[in-house]
């Protein structure tokens, strides 16, 4: 089953660099960075303060199923574990995974996926009904169904 797209998204308070922010999805993406439509957004926050939104987006089955694999390959044994104990929590109607990576470490060149603010949120759709999508998220990080 083919991924559709994966999807990083990251915000950027006032109080942080934008720039490290950056380097921590460029860390995350690889390579793959080049090949990413990225857009930034920028709303207000609850106290008046800007608050930027960075979407880095890779769409076409080739480009998005590699660098999944790519992502899922640096992420540690237990991390791998936890995602896929957790899938059915993970993916929706539609098939779609969302798991969050920690900005911070990602700054540094490691991921772990992170449960709580400070997150880099990944989003990755298949093609298919979430049965199968799940099955497919087990055969990538290497379990079975």
């Amino acid at each position: 089953m083919p991924v559709k797209s994966l999807e990083l998204r990251v915000y950027v308070h006032a109080t942080e660099d934008r720039e490290r922010v950056v380097e921590s999805l460029k860390h995350v993406l690889g390579d793959w960075w080049s090949r990413a439509r990225v857009a930034e957004e920028v709303y207000e926050g609850h106290y008046g303060n800007p608050v930027r939104v960075i979407t880095a987006r890779i769409d076409g089955v080739e480009d998005a199923s590699s660098a999944l694999d790519y992502i899922l390959s640096r992420l540690g044994e237990g991390d791998r574990g936890v995602l896929l104990q957790s899938l059915e929590d993970r993916v929706d109607r539609e098939g779609t995974l969302y798991f969050r990576l920690s900005k911070q470490e990602a700054y540094l060149g490691r991921l772990l996926v992170y449960e709580s603010d400070d997150v880099i949120r990944v989003a990755v759709s298949f093609r298919g009904r979430r049965r199968n999508a799940i099955e497919e998220y087990r055969r990538r990080l290497g379990g079975v169904e």
